[in-house]
């Protein structure tokens, strides 16, 4: 097992130094907040901490091997903002980029391997289509690939791709793999996506509470961290804090975005539920999956989350402003939102080029100080390998936990280093936070299999958004408990096919 200290010097500041990777200020585009860009071009180049790759929890138990040159074949469906995220084919004198780089050629050079893009990773976004028409023609054309959360999901219930408990050579005791998101994603003794450190976007898309501390010292409040400390950082505290922001500053008498807040939130809710542990797809004591609502404990969340945006010191930005994703962001930056929940590339692209911004990270307070700790929740883009790849799963499993160690190994540590060249390496307090979410960092499989339409997925965008608000959770439960059962239903009847 590793010891805190390593976690905190291979995780935490890993995603510390995502703080200062962009050079893009607040007022710049948000577009795509829902996939992560790449850092910012960094001309100083680094080395790679040696000492995490001497560390004997970080060798892998790999063979040797040689593959006399055969071709690893990648398919990563997305935008050339986050493909490099996986693969690039070149260095540019980018510390992350390079790193990337270094992780695809130490595996080529280590088995006599060369691992290429598929002509289907530069197709439209997301577009699973064409991987799906491939497998289903026999087409094997690619040994893994890589696309968006959902869309993979619903691909895999289509019996698509391999159970990755049955490749060889994956060690799912070595730290690359998550242990906890391993867990969320195996039913029945199956998992058909991968999310690991083949690339980075999970750690990009982590969920955190950012605070500005510029409005904190002006409201004279503490910085939470000893709450986060003493357990006592919880949404009734942060609510505390929130209904006490709140400012008239154009003096019309009227709510608006001109005003200052407490906490302003984006009319979309990704990430909210996961730290609370209410998943409503469930498993029971022999993995298999059933329907059930932690209506109470659901309820709660639900009702502190609508007095945060809609009791006095919150806002919803209305969804109608197509720009609202901008919006909410510059209010941070602009001094006028105490709090901001959002990924961590949020702090990439938008905030940390911002010279008058100061913020601070903190986990999602907890519902109640008697619960053992905090949790985050993340988002990914996960890997697959096709079912007509069967025939060579000896160097497929070779080749992915190769790329797998090395992205943890190479990756995190170049990330790492540019942490310690910014004027955030003294911010010790942040890294414990972030060492704190990524700790519990939770990918949910309620989210990633229900099509957007479970208590995940849909129930606050309908609740929160309508035009009268509301916190009836009791009733949207009520009103989607028979087509959520069976959509749980459906998905343990390809589980249990699968076994037969």
């Amino acid at each position: 097992m590793r010891d805190h200290a390593m976690k905190q010097s291979v995780l935490a500041l890993v995603l510390l130094s995502m703080l200062a990777a962009s050079a893009v200020s607040c007022g710049g585009s948000a577009s795509g907040t829902t996939e992560t860009g790449t850092a910012a071009k960094e001309t100083e180049t680094a080395p790679v901490t040696e000492a995490v790759t001497e560390d004997p929890a970080l060798r892998d138990s790999l063979p040797e091997a040689d593959l006399g040159g055969a071709p690893f074949r990648m398919t990563i469906f997305g935008t050339d903002l986050n493909r490099p995220q996986t693969y690039v084919d070149a260095q540019d004198g980018n510390i992350v980029n390079d790193a990337v780089y270094s992780k695809i050629r130490t595996v080529e050079e280590r088995f006599n391997t060369d691992i290429v893009l598929t002509e289907m990773s530069y197709l439209e976004e997301n577009h699973v289509s064409a991987l799906k028409q491939a497998i289903l023609a026999g087409d094997d054309s690619t040994d893994l690939a890589q696309g968006h959360d959902v869309n993979m999901a619903n691909a895999a219930m289509e019996g698509l791709f391999i159970n990755a408990l049955d490749i060889p050579h994956l060690d799912f005791s070595k730290p690359w793999w998550p242990a906890a998101t391993r867990e969320s994603m195996t039913v029945a003794g199956q998992m058909y996506m991968m999310f690991n450190n083949i690339g980075y976007n999970n750690l990009a898309q982590t969920r955190v509470m950012y605070f500005n501390k510029n409005l904190m010292k002006e409201l004279d409040f503490e910085f939470p961290y000893q709450m986060v400390y003493d357990g006592t950082w919880t949404l009734d505290a942060m609510n505390e804090m929130t209904a006490q922001a709140y400012r008239d500053l154009n003096g019309n008498g009227e709510i608006d975005n001109a005003d200052q807040f407490g906490y302003v939130s984006m009319p979309y809710y990704y990430g909210i539920f996961e730290p609370f542990r209410v998943e409503p797809y469930r498993k029971d004591a022999d993995g298999n999956l059933y329907y059930e609502v932690y209506l109470e404990r659901t309820t709660q969340v639900v009702e502190k989350m609508y007095d945060m945006i809609f009791g006095e010191g919150g806002y919803l930005y209305p969804s109608k402003d197509s720009d609202y994703q901008d919006q909410v962001l510059n209010l941070f930056c602009e001094d006028r939102s105490l709090f901001f929940y959002g990924p961590m590339e949020n702090a990439v692209k938008n905030f940390s080029s911002a010279n008058d911004l100061s913020y601070g990270i903190l986990p999602m307070p907890k519902l109640d100080a008697s619960e053992d700790g905090y949790y985050g929740a993340a988002f990914d883009r996960p890997f697959v390998v096709p079912t007509t790849a069967e025939g060579n799963l000896d160097n497929i499993g070779l080749i992915i936990e190769a790329l797998n160690a090395e992205g943890y190994k190479q990756v995190f540590p170049a990330y790492y280093e540019i942490a310690m060249k910014t004027r955030y390496a003294d911010q010790t307090d942040d890294a414990k936070m972030i060492d704190i979410v990524h700790d519990n960092v939770i990918i949910s499989f309620t989210y990633i299999h229900d099509n957007y339409t479970s208590v995940y997925g849909k129930m606050l965008w309908e609740l929160f958004n309508a035009s009268n608000p509301s916190k009836d959770v009791a009733s949207w439960c009520a009103k989607n408990e028979l087509s959520q059962t069976k959509r749980v239903e459906k998905l343990m009847q390809f589980f249990e096919k699968q076994k037969n």
